[in-house]
């Protein structure tokens, strides 16, 4: 009981830092480009998620390459590419929504992918999600910032291929979750770290507190973020601790309207109302299906952003 006590406790940690991370991102862009911020504090989380795989002495090599390479290239590359890009040009708050419409792209590619059919109330978050989608994105208004708002769709794709991919290939082996989860975003930090090497973008300006945010998104939020996650997982069903993704995007919208002034149309408060109605039916959803059948020994969704 005292360990699943504490277990709430850092899961409760862990959904403020996920959920103020989006803020300290964007204030740290200001003083960055996002690509390359985003290697920054990849390789920083790189590094410190295999010192604590050295420190545990788990396995050293992955048992699946390929799981490998699909998983970082949709989870790292596109997911944590994707989700700067649209955090350099456009609100967190509404970033974060539309990132988080993971979890309804995941029962679309879980249907042809692991032959998981989309029944019942399913259908009705489906729904919700993509009126929900239709109204925040406004593909009608081709200026202002479609831009950002695409990039935050493609993150939540990407994020949702690769829980995915992880589900797909852990039917074939298991996986020690630290040792895939280190591996993985090197393997898709690497493609990340070309392009600002090809491409002319600015030199970073360099502070201390620069230097503290930096810190915070990759050693703090991306590093020890999986750490506490990871530790959480060993007390908590994966759908109860799942939940978590219900109130992270909330954080965020919230605290970027009190920092940053981000306001909101009519539509896409709507939109906003609509993902957050398919979300809970979701989370519910597995939450429910957790305590009927037991918890899982799959790997749950990672952080997305």
């Amino acid at each position: 009981m005292r360990a699943r006590r504490a277990a709430y406790a850092a899961l409760a940690l862990l959904t403020l830092i996920w959920g103020s991370n989006w803020i300290v991102s964007k204030i740290a862009l200001r003083a960055t480009d996002p690509l390359v911020f985003n290697v920054q504090r990849t390789w920083m989380a790189v590094v410190i998620l295999f010192a604590a795989l050295a420190w545990q002495r788990g396995p050293l090599w992955p048992r699946d390459w390929r799981a490998i390479v699909v998983t970082g290239f949709f989870q790292t590359t596109i997911n944590f590419g994707a989700t700067t890009m649209a955090l350099a040009g456009g609100g967190a708050g509404r970033t974060s929504v539309l990132v988080f419409t993971m979890p309804f792209w995941t029962l679309l590619l879980a249907w042809p992918v692991l032959h998981e059919r989309v029944r019942g109330m399913q259908w009705v978050a489906v729904g919700c999600a993509l009126a929900g989608l239709m109204l925040v994105v406004e593909p009608w208004r081709w200026q202002g910032e479609l831009g950002p708002k695409l990039w935050a769709v493609l993150s939540g794709f990407g994020w949702a291929a690769g829980t995915v991919a992880t589900k797909y290939f852990q039917r074939r082996r298991g996986f020690e979750p630290l040792n895939f989860i280190a591996w993985q975003m090197l393997a898709g930090v690497l493609p990340l770290t070309v392009l600002p090497l090809v491409l002319p973008v600015p030199a970073t300006q360099w502070s201390a507190m620069q230097v503290g945010l930096l810190v915070y998104v990759g050693a703090v939020s991306t590093a020890a973020g999986f750490l506490l996650w990871l530790a959480v997982l060993k007390h908590l069903p994966a759908g109860t601790a799942s939940l978590n993704m219900f109130a992270v995007p909330v954080i965020a919208l919230i605290a970027s309207m009190l920092v940053f002034g981000e306001a909101l149309s009519r539509h896409e408060w709507l939109g906003i109302g609509a993902i957050g109605l398919g979300l809970a039916i979701i989370t519910l959803r597995a939450w429910r299906a957790v305590r009927q059948s037991g918890p899982s020994q799959e790997l749950a969704p990672l952080e997305g952003g």
